[in-house]
C-alpha cells in the first residue's frame, strides 16, 4: 500500500494544539516541550497514519538472527521512513519485550554547526504524534558534568531530525521511556572521543540501551556507494571501531553520523560488548527503483554475548589499558635505574581492587610471568608490583636489565575472580584460564596459553597439572580443585 503522508500544514496545527505556551506543568514538575520538527516530511504527522506505518515496517522486519546474550547498543539509520524504516525496524523489533526503559540516543548534527555535543535535557520533553517523551533529568546532567565540552544548546536541536525520527519507532516497541538525547556538532576526533569517554563513564544499568542514529553513502549510485559501505560494515563485523574511526577520518567509509557510531560502540565495548550482528542492508533505491543516486541504510546491533563473562569492573577501556601498559613499562624501568617504584596519578577506575598477570617477551621468547590471582590491592597497583616482579624475581630466569628495556613487550592479563569448576564440560578453551590445586600443589596457566599452543581441553588441564608439578591426569583426582577464570589480555611492544 502506498504511504499517505499528512501534509505540513496539518501537522503544524496538530503540533500547535498543545497551547502556545512551551512550558507545562505536570504532577512532579515543570518541563519544556520540544515541538516535532520533522512531522509530516520525513514520518506522517497524524498519529493514527504513524502507527500504521511503524507497525507495518515491524511486521514486515522477519528472520531476525539470534541474539545469544545482552543487547548493549544499536545502530540505525534516519532518513525518512519511507526509504529507511524498514531498515530500522530491524534493529527497534529486538526491544519488543525487552525491559528497555531508557534510551541514550546519539546522532550527528545536520543543520547547526557547533563544537562539541548537545544534550537537550534535562528539564525537556520531546514531542511526537503519539506523545511525549520525557528526559532522564539524572542522566542528562551527568553527561553534561562530565566535560565543558558537553552544552545544552536548543538551537542544535530545534530543526535536527536525526534524533527525533527514532522516537515513534522507540514510543511503539516500548511504550513509556526515558531518553538522553546527545547530538554531535563538527565530528572532530576530539570530540567524539569526549563522548565516548563520557558514555563509558555513565554507570547504566540493563535496562538501558545506547543507540547510534546515521546514514551512510551519500547519493553515489548503489553499486559505487557498496565499495564505501562494504568496508563499514566489515569493521563493525570484526568490531574493530578504531580501525572505522580512521577509515571515516580518510573517508574510505562514509557516514553522516559516524562519529555517534564511533563514540557509542566505544562505550558499549568499554561496557563489556563483544560482538556486532549486521541485521539488514539497503538503499532508498529499494523502494524508489532508481539505483543511480542512492543513499545507504544499516541496521545492526552490539552486544555481550553470553560466553563473555567478564564482570563490569574486568571491562577497561582503550585509555585504561593503555594507562596500565604505560604503569608497567615504566615502573621497570624506573625500578631497574633507581630501585624504586614511581608514583602515578591514574583514574578512579585503575584504583578498584584487580587482579592481572604481568608477562614480558624478548623477540617472541618468554622473558618473565608474574600476577596476582586474588584482587587484594587496586589494579594499578597490581599491575605496577607484578612488572617488577616479573622482570626482576622470576626464578625461571635472571634478571631483566636496561639493556633490554628497548627489546621487551609487555602483555597485561586482568583476571576475573576464581570460579570453582563442578563440571569439565564448564571449561572453554580460548575463554577460560585454568587453575589446578592439591593439597600444595597448585598450577595455573592464562587463557591464551592453550591458544598459542593450539590445545584441546584435555591438553589444557594436564598441562595445568604439570605446571602444579602434578602427575598429568592429576585433574581426574576427588582431592583436587580446579577454578576457571576469564582474562581480559592486551599489549604493546
Amino acid at each position: 500500500m502506498a504511504r499517505i503522508y499528512t501534509s505540513i500544514l496539518l501537522a503544524v496545527i496538530l503540533i500547535g494544539s498543545a497551547g502556545a505556551d512551551d512550558t507545562l506543568v505536570n504532577s512532579e514538575k515543570d518541563f519544556i516541550i520540544r515541538h516535532p520538527a520533522v512531522a509530516g516530511q520525513f514520518y506522517p504527522g497524524n498519529a493514527t497514519e504513524l502507527t500504521y506505518e511503524i507497525k507495518q515496517d515491524l511486521d514486515q522486519a522477519v528472520n531476525l538472527p539470534e541474539i545469544d546474550g545482552q543487547i548493549m547498543a544499536l545502530i540505525v539509520p534516519h532518513a525518512g521512513i519511507v526509504y529507511s524504516g524498514h531498515i530500522a525496524a530491524y534493529a527497534y523489533k529486538l526491544l519488543e519485550n525487552s525491559g528497555i526503559n531508557k534510551v541514550i540516543l546519539c546522532g550527528g548534527a545536520h543543520r547547526f554547526g557547533f563544537e562539541g555535543v548537545s544534550v537537550y535535557g534535562p528539564g525537556i520533553a520531546w514531542q511526537t504524534p503519539l506523545g511525549l517523551v520525557h528526559c532522564d533529568d539524572i542522566l542528562c546532567q551527568k553527561l553534561i558534568d562530565f566535560s565543558n565540552q558537553i552544552l545544552e544548546l536548543e538551537k542544535a536541536h530545534r530543526d535536527e531530525h536525526s534524533l527525533e525520527v527514532q522516537l515513534p519507532y522507540l514510543q511503539t516497541v516500548l511504550g513509556n521511556f526515558e531518553l538522553v538525547p546527545a547530538l554531535i556538532g563538527y565530528q572532530r576526533g576530539s570530540t567524539i572521543d569526549i563522548l565516548s569517554k563520557a558514555l563509558t563513564d555513565l554507570q547504566i544499568d540493563n535496562h538501558t540501551i545506547m543507540i547510534a542514529s546515521t546514514d551512510w553513502q551519500h547519493y553515489l549510485p548503489a553499486s559505487e556507494g557498496w565499495k564505501y559501505d562494504s568496508l563499514g560494515i566489515a569493521c563493525l563485523e570484526n568490531f574493530d571501531i578504531n580501525l572505522l574511526e580512521k577509515y571515516l577520518s580518510e573517508e574510505k567509509v562514509k557516514m553522516c553520523g559516524g562519529g555517534a557510531v564511533v563514540a557509542v560502540l566505544k562505550a558499549a565495548k568499554a561496557k563489556g560488548a563483544d560482538k556486532i550482528k549486521i541485521l539488514k542492508y539497503g538503499d532508498s533505491g529499494d523502494v524508489s527503483g532508481d539505483k543511480s543516486s542512492v543513499v545507504s541504510y544499516v541496521a545492526a546491533v552490539a552486544y555481550k554475548s553470553k560466553d563473555n563473562n567478564l564482570p563490569q569492573k574486568a571491562i577497561l577501556s582503550d585509555d585504561e589499558k593503555n594507562d596500565l601498559l604505560k604503569i608497567a613499562r615504566q615502573t621497570i624501568e624506573t625500578f631497574l635505574k633507581t630501585r624504586q617504584v614511581p608514583q602515578f596519578e591514574i583514574s578512579s577506575r585503575l584504583k578498584e581492587p584487580g587482579a592481572a598477570f604481568v608477562t614480558l617477551e624478548k623477540q617472541g621468547q618468554l622473558r618473565g610471568c608474574i600476577g596476582l590471582t586474588e584482587a587484594v590491592r587496586p589494579l594499578y597497583e597490581t599491575v605496577s608490583y607484578c612488572a617488577v616482579q616479573a622482570a626482576v624475581a622470576d626464578p625461571r630466569f635472571p634478571a631483566v636489565t636496561t639493556g633490554e628495556l628497548d627489546d621487551l613487550h609487555i602483555e597485561i592479563s586482568v583476571l576475573t575472580p576464581l570460579q570453582k569448576v563442578s563440571s569439565l564440560d564448564e571449561i572453554k578453551v580460548g575463554r577460560d584460564g585454568l587453575v589446578i590445586e592439591r593439597g600444595h600443589y597448585r598450577g595455573l596457566l592464562l587463557p591464551q596459553v592453550a591458544t598459542d599452543y593450539g590445545w584441546n581441553r584435555e591438553k589444557f588441564l594436564q598441562n595445568t597439572c604439570r605446571k602444579a608439578g602434578l602427575p598429568l591426569n592429576a585433574y581426574k583426582d576427588s582431592n583436587a580443585t580446579i577454578y576457571k577464570f576469564q582474562a581480559v589480555i592486551f599489549g604493546k611492544e
